[in-house]
């Protein structure tokens, strides 16, 4: 494993990212978006970058104390690149990292079966809940919303046998009140689609930098030293609107067609 140079003390800030699919040899299209699919050796890199600047690890570990590294690493979708790419990659530069899946999606063509994570889960990756199916929180009723999160968490635990206590919202789709909503259902903390830093004492909702294709290291490196961050909150807040304006299924129908793809996109 890589030795972190400045392991941060308790409490410090970290950067949370946010990954989905990696493309490459052993990556299927099907379950990804391109945009957000970084390359094997664009991940590679990052990992490297990261190994010199703190360390990264999963958001699990971080909350529990059992790792201060500078970067926590998150994938969202559990599409099946995450083990045949993102594992040994880990796993070569002693990183960790929370994945967060859809039990409803797991084993489907394109998504990580119950096998790969057990696998994932042995070697000490943290496996996450998405949602049951990738379903938007937003477009539930309140007693729909309790039961697919409660059915994600239960299935996740009784099929790996660990805890799961960290909930990401599909596309980061967040209704009223889910962090209290999450809580009562056996979740310690949601991890967002916003832009941010973590600062200080961590709280229940959690920032994120979500990582595209063209995500390169000097642009990664610029947010570890807190440049760019403030551009990528405007830029989000400009899509939340976009988002409110067109509806959920309205901006992604508009969203698949400004970038070329057909049909819904996982975001």
């Amino acid at each position: 494993m890589h030795a972190p140079t400045s392991p941060p003390a308790a409490g410090s800030s970290a950067l949370v990212l946010m990954y989905h699919a990696v493309a490459g040899p052993g990556s299927p299209a099907l379950g990804q978006d391109p945009h957000y699919s970084v390359s094997a050796e664009r991940f590679e890199a990052h990992l490297a970058l990261l190994a010199r600047r703190g360390g990264a690890c999963s958001a699990r570990d971080r909350l529990d104390g059992r790792a201060q590294a500078a970067t926590v690493l998150t994938f969202d979708d559990g599409h099946l690149s995450n083990y045949t790419l993102a594992f040994p990659l880990l796993v070569r530069h002693g990183a960790g990292a929370d994945f967060f899946v859809n039990p409803g999606r797991v084993g489907q063509p394109g998504f990580a079966d119950w096998t790969q994570l057990a696998e994932m889960a042995a070697a000490g990756l943290s496996i996450q809940s998405h949602g049951w199916n990738h379903r938007y929180f937003t477009e539930l009723a309140p007693a729909q919303l309790r039961a697919d999160l409660v059915r994600s968490r239960e299935t996740i635990e009784d099929r790996l046998g660990r805890p799961v206590t960290l909930l990401a919202p599909p596309g980061g789709r967040m209704p009223p009140g889910l962090v209290e909503v999450a809580r009562e259902c056996g979740y310690s903390h949601v991890l967002a689609s916003h832009p941010g830093r973590v600062r200080g004492a961590w709280p229940r909702l959690l920032p994120r930098m979500a990582v595209t294709a063209a995500l390169d290291e000097a642009t990664l490196e610029g947010w570890l030293d807190g440049r760019g961050v403030a551009r990528a909150r405007l830029r989000y807040a400009t899509l939340a609107l976009a988002k409110r304006a067109f509806g959920d299924r309205g901006y992604e129908r508009l969203r698949a067609r400004l970038l070329g793809q057909p049909g819904d996109s996982v975001r």
